[in-house]
């Protein structure tokens, strides 16, 4: 490809990035269009205060209603706060080690919006509870459970309803049973639904080049082996469900979840819930959509079928609810099994992902004793090591190029001014002595799911979470003195010089020779620091496969007149043609052209 060719493919790929972005939305339509979700009405119960919600940009300010009594838990790695004002979630702390004093809760100021939140009141009218929002009641502790659990009431002529929420035997695991009574002198019927919440600005939403904000948030619903994933963008229309879900319904962040997984008990309704998610802009009046101040609520709920009860009859309900890092060890043990394994989203090549996983934590564990950054550096020496077969049909192209480059400059030199002509002549050369200058991509494609998979690996790792590696405070974020990117950037035109691009004019091989690492430069000022130094070890390798390599076939020197000549049979090569074959060996074949 010559340099006008190479500009013009560049000049394309711009021209198709800009109409993607500024003309394709003038032909499909804007998707800046506001969003259909059907307005919430709210039946309070009297005595209840309702929010305010007059900066609907900024949940939080003041002028709320006074808050109502607070009961505490504190569980295996949190402590949590909640107000009989919802009787749900206000603060939700994390304990130990890198996230101590981490508050998952997001939504403490609303009522509305706290975890754990549940409504009875059903769809149809019939309702065994006539509010959606009721005064609660805290409960003096038992015996033995100060500190451990939370029980609210509230009763009226109708209804008697008991939320208790129990710290679980498992790290960040809340449990929640709820039972309603029907007091009333006929059947009533109610409908149970409770939910987990979660507030993002678009500021922090926005990623940086090369990485996604650590707080993007992904809405989940698992049932069975079925995984439904929906980002904000896809809540155009409103509420998305999922009938008869038996895993849970989450929202995710990159390193955390908040996850709801119906646990029916003997004796508890048994009928499994849906899930129903929702991605809800809060924006003020006159506000844009986009705007960094303008937010998303992120709602996750399970909505259990409605449910008649008969005079004095109880229907009990039962969750677990999962509020924490998204730590492998744990998540195989959330809920009793591993049902949250798939809040970790591996991407497309999560297969490959999972080996990966598995095999960087058994090195962190039994080789590396506890250090991750050793771990990732182990575990790029040993892929290099599996891939080396894929490697060397690479490395065979590159040393049949070598050979070539005589008679490439002799071309280059005879069509300098007819650039189609110099093509064709090159693919005529390639072909007559059966070298195929491209053959060393299609190993390099094989190995992209490999490639994919680590960067998708290190870029979710909660492990990696404020993990210090020598001086980095923390593998999941950036180097602070952008040492890692300058070295990689460093690293990467060693290596070009080192091996310059085939089949490229000098004018190509130089603008290759510093484009790219620019680019993975720039990259690298925001990237976690974990894939930071996996790509730097895999240069690093890199580098030293090339100088072996210049060693058992070194390049052809300026006015080298080797090259290669045809083998006819029975003819013996001369001179510097001998001496070239020999060092080629058989890996090409027979029948083709020697070296």
């Amino acid at each position: 490809m010559d340099r006008n060719s190479l500009l013009r493919v560049l000049a394309i790929t711009a021209a198709v990035l800009l109409f993607w972005k500024f003309g394709l939305p003038l032909i499909t339509g804007s998707s800046d269009k506001v969003q259909s979700v059907p307005e919430e009405a709210y039946v309070n119960a009297p005595g209840f205060v309702p929010d305010t919600l007059d900066a609907p940009a900024e949940p939080g300010k003041p002028n709320q209603p006074a808050e109502g009594e607070i009961c505490k838990i504190n569980g295996k790695r949190f402590d949590a706060s909640l107000s009989t004002r919802g009787a749900a979630i206000v603060h939700f702390n994390l304990e130990g080690g890198k996230y101590e004093g981490m508050d998952l809760s997001t939504t403490p100021d609303h009522e509305r919006w706290r975890s754990l939140r549940t409504v009875f009141r059903g769809p149809d009218g019939k309702d065994q509870v006539k509010y959606d929002r009721v005064v609660w009641k805290l409960e003096p502790p038992t015996e033995g459970e100060a500190g451990k659990s939370c029980t609210f009431t509230y009763e009226d002529d109708d209804v008697r309803l008991e939320k208790k929420l129990t710290a679980g035997e498992r790290p960040f695991e809340l449990l929640v049973k709820s039972s309603v009574t029907n007091l009333a002198k006929e059947a009533r019927r109610h409908q149970l639904s409770i939910g987990t919440y979660s507030f993002r600005k678009n500021i922090d939403l926005k990623g940086s080049l090369g990485r996604q904000s650590p707080w993007v948030t992904e809405l989940e619903c698992a049932s069975g082996s079925d995984v439904v994933r929906k980002n904000r963008d896809e809540f155009k229309s409103g509420w998305f469900a999922v009938p008869s879900v038996d895993r849970y319904a989450a929202i995710n962040t990159q390193y955390f979840t908040q996850a709801l997984m119906p646990d029916p008990a003997p004796g508890t309704v048994t009928e499994l819930p849906r899930c129903e998610l929702l991605a809800e802009e809060w924006v003020a009046p006159g506000q844009a959509h986009d705007a960094d101040d303008a937010a998303v609520i992120f709602h996750a709920k399970l909505v259990y079928p409605a449910k008649e009860l008969q005079p004095q009859g109880t229907a009990s309900y039962e969750e677990i609810a999962f509020f924490g890092p998204k730590e492998r060890d744990v998540l195989a043990h959330a809920g009793g099994s591993d049902r949250l394994k798939d809040v970790i989203n591996l991407g497309f090549f999560r297969p490959v992902a999972r080996v990966l996983v598995g095999f960087l934590v058994f090195l962190h564990e039994k080789v590396t004793f506890g250090n991750w950054g050793v771990a990732i550096i182990l575990l790029t020496v040993c892929l290099r090591t599996v891939l080396f077969p894929l490697t060397w049909k690479s490395i065979k192209t590159t040393i049949a190029m070598r050979k070539l480059k005589p008679e490439v400059d002799a071309l280059n030199e005879k069509f300098k001014d007819d650039a189609q002509a110099k093509n064709l002549a090159m693919m005529e050369l390639w072909k007559k002595h059966g070298v195929n200058p491209f053959g060393g991509c299609l190993p390099q494609l094989v190995q992209m799911p490999v490639w994919f998979a680590m960067y998708t690996t290190l870029q979710t790792a909660a492990e990696m979470y404020h993990v210090k590696f020598l001086w980095f405070k923390d593998l999941s974020s950036p180097d602070p003195y952008y040492v890692l990117p300058l070295l990689l950037g460093a690293f990467m035109i060693i290596q070009q010089r080192i091996v310059p691009q085939q089949g490229m004019d000098p004018v190509q091989q130089k603008m290759m020779m510093w484009m790219m690492p620019i680019i993975f430069t720039v990259m690298m000022l925001f990237l976690p620091a974990a894939l930071g130094v996996y790509m730097l070890t895999n240069s690093v390798l890199g580098i030293v496969q090339q100088l072996v390599l210049e060693q058992v076939a070194p390049r052809p020197k300026d006015g080298d007149k080797g090259g290669i000549v045809v083998k006819q049979k029975g003819e013996k090569p001369k001179g510097d043609a001998a001496k070239n074959e020999k060092s080629l060996g058989d890996g090409f074949g027979k029948g083709k052209a020697r070296v």
